[in-house]
């Protein structure tokens, strides 16, 4: 009679072995917290949970929550739920500039931000700001197209 499993196999696949679920479950998670953005071939956390956790301390703003509906980031189960992926392309130098400006709002604000919640506030912020980026625009050769429509 012979044995159905596959020879050199080595190990029992039939064992109990919680680390491989434990493994499973990590990469899960892994894969729900991830913005879906395409990765260069050197490691990135922008996109990764941040590591600062709220403070327990009522006292902040950061933690009081009025009312009875909770701040987006706390209201969501990863940085991608309620949002759509839109792919986009960036400049090598803008590429730096959002870099900069992530860094400048995790100081201002004391802890680690993810990059798509930069992207889309750098986007809200700058659709209040029209005439700042009609003048970017001027200045990438936009003003050689002005009033051609």
């Amino acid at each position: 009679m012979t044995d159905s499993m596959k020879s050199g196999a080595g190990s029992d696949p039939f064992a109990d072995d919680s680390s491989d679920d434990d493994d499973a479950a990590e990469a899960t998670e892994t894969a729900n917290q991830d913005t879906g953005e395409a990765r260069t071939t050197t490691a990135q956390t922008d996109d990764k949970e941040p590591s600062s956790q709220p403070d327990s301390d009522t006292s902040g703003s950061s933690t009081a929550f009025s009312g009875d509906e909770l701040p987006y980031i706390f209201d969501r189960n990863g940085v991608k739920d309620n949002r759509k992926l839109i792919q986009y392309f960036l400049q090598a130098e803008t590429e730096s500039v959002e870099a900069e400006a992530k860094h400048a709002v995790e100081q201002e604000l004391g802890t680690d931000v993810y990059l798509t919640d930069i992207r889309e506030a750098l986007v809200r912020i700058g659709a209040e700001h029209i005439d700042e980026v009609a003048d970017e625009l001027r200045e990438w050769g936009y003003r050689h197209k002005e009033g051609t429509n």
